[in-house]
């Protein structure tokens, strides 16, 4: 794992490189250098970015004071001829810059097009002079320097940063001249994947391998998945752009082998929303998400995993899983309608019967051997509570604790408070919401609304000045999240730099 102090280092480059913009592309032999077996890609458009960022000429003097306090020696004149003309930085940022986790991401690396290799040695000449990196070396048909915790190696094409997860930096240089003298197709820019990339006209671009990160990362996420998948069958592409008043970002699940056999067993689980459930909660409602859920699909698939077959077949609870997840066929939608010291959520499911609901009969002896520290209350027809004297026996917090749940109106619901079942909505509904006429034919969906979370914490900075977030699928391989503004009128990432710089 690259240490937090390296990708903050990489994160401040990067911040430098969007002030710092020079002329037109040309071919891409720099991508050559990409190592084929990199975890994750990143790919930005720092010219269109820095456009966004509409920054004016203040900023840009701000930024050249800041550069000159903490540079010494004749620093100033070389400061004053980059603010003035970024292509002496020898770099050409207005191709993409490239960003890369390698080697199961203990180490990771930036990647950009040189433009002037002369005027790029001046630059490193002038940081050997201000002690901020040691005299360039030639080795393996590239040149190189160690400074800032990495280490730094160009060609005639290509200028390339490498930083590892401790260790000394010289330790790279071998590494970094191998990568630079790949020809094409050698390396990563040979894959299908990169040609995705490629072709990314949005803002940053990346794509991230499952098998190549560390177990650490992919473990949890691979769980009740059957053993036998392949990890380097699925890979995500990714993309992030700043539009007017939003932020868009995309994701597409790049599967092969037998994900691609799962991936058809999971659609039939899923169907179309109806958004039968926006009408049920007021438009200030803080959270709500909804997903079409086939039960009996579900359960299907589930049970196709040896080890969740045995927690099923052989489950303390004594439950009938199997009429439970059957009946239920429909829109499935869960909300938190407000904010509060103890938030309250409630769950709607379309059912097709109410029979399922005799089997929680079934719990009442189990729980009668707790000596009353939890109880099943009846409270009507197909109609529970369920009651934890302490929380904290449930993972929760200390305190007693309650759930409703039962069927109503072919309505199957679960909720933390009584009055949440089957509240009225006084005045406008979800329904109403600008976003509302996205929710149907999708597969899943779900609303952040900040403009409700500002009106009870009014002393968190910025909440108002967001709407809300998005995130959507109308296709199992595909998802797409919105982060949406108050002010609709200005670039996203213009009104995200002020926010950072207030």
């Amino acid at each position: 794992m690259i240490m937090k102090k390296t990708w903050k280092w990489m994160g401040s480059l990067a911040l430098g490189m969007a002030f710092l913009l020079s002329a037109c592309g040309e071919d891409n032999a720099y991508t050559n250098a990409l190592p084929k077996d990199a975890a994750a890609v990143f790919s930005f458009d720092l010219m269109d970015m820095a456009q966004k960022c509409d920054l004016n000429d203040q900023a840009k003097q701000s930024m050249g004071q800041m550069m000159k306090s903490s540079l010494k020696g004749n620093a100033d004149a070389l400061v004053d001829k980059l603010m003035e003309n970024p292509e002496e930085s020898g770099l050409k940022l207005t191709d993409r810059v490239y960003f890369f986790g390698a080697s199961q991401m203990q180490m990771g690396g930036v990647l950009v097009r040189m433009a002037d290799k002369g005027k790029l040695e001046d630059l490193i000449a002038m940081l050997q002079e201000q002690k901020a990196c040691e005299a360039p070396a030639d080795g393996d048909g590239c040149r190189w320097t160690v400074g800032g915790g990495g280490l730094m190696a160009w060609t005639d094409d290509a200028f390339m940063m490498l930083a590892g997860d401790g260790g000394n930096p010289k330790d790279l240089q071998h590494q970094a001249s191998m990568w630079l003298r790949q020809k094409k197709g050698e390396g990563y820019s040979g894959t299908p994947e990169f040609k995705k990339l490629e072709d990314a006209d949005e803002d940053v671009a990346m794509v991230t391998a499952l098998d190549a990160m560390p177990k650490s990362y992919w473990g949890p996420m691979t769980m009740g998945l059957p053993a036998d998948l392949n990890l380097n069958d699925l890979k995500l592409f990714t993309t992030l752009d700043f539009e007017e008043g939003k932020a868009v970002v995309e994701v597409e699940a790049l599967l092969g082998g037998k994900f691609k056999e799962l991936l058809q067993k999971q659609a039939e689980v899923s169907g179309e929303l109806d958004g039968t459930y926006l009408k049920t909660f007021p438009a200030n409602t803080v959270c709500w998400m909804a997903a079409n859920v086939n039960g009996e699909k579900a359960y299907e698939l589930l049970r196709e995993n040896p080890t969740v077959r045995q927690e099923l077949d052989n489950s303390m609870m004594p439950l009938d899983f199997e009429a439970i997840f059957k009946a239920v066929k429909g829109d499935v939608a869960v909300a938190m309608p407000e904010m509060s010291m103890k938030p309250g959520f409630i769950l709607y499911a379309d059912v097709t019967n109410s029979d399922f609901m005799r089997t929680f009969e079934d719990l009442k002896p189990m729980l009668a051997m707790t000596n009353g520290q939890m109880r099943l209350v009846n409270k009507g027809e197909n109609a529970y509570q369920f009651v934890a004297a302490n929380g904290a026996m449930l993972g929760m917090g200390r305190g007693p604790v309650s759930f409703w749940l039962g069927v109503k109106d072919d309505r199957f619901y679960l909720t933390n408070q009584e009055d949440l079942i089957g509240r009225e909505v006084k005045g406008l509904s979800l329904k109403d919401c600008d976003w509302a006429k996205d929710v149907k034919d999708k597969h899943f969906y779900l609303n952040v609304n900040f403009q409700a979370l500002a009106a009870v914490l009014p002393q968190v900075p910025y909440v108002s000045m967001l709407d809300y977030l998005s995130v959507e699928s109308d296709e199992p391989t595909k998802a797409r999240m919105v982060l949406q503004l108050k002010n609709r009128k200005e670039n996203a990432l213009k009104q995200l730099v002020q926010i950072v710089n207030n």
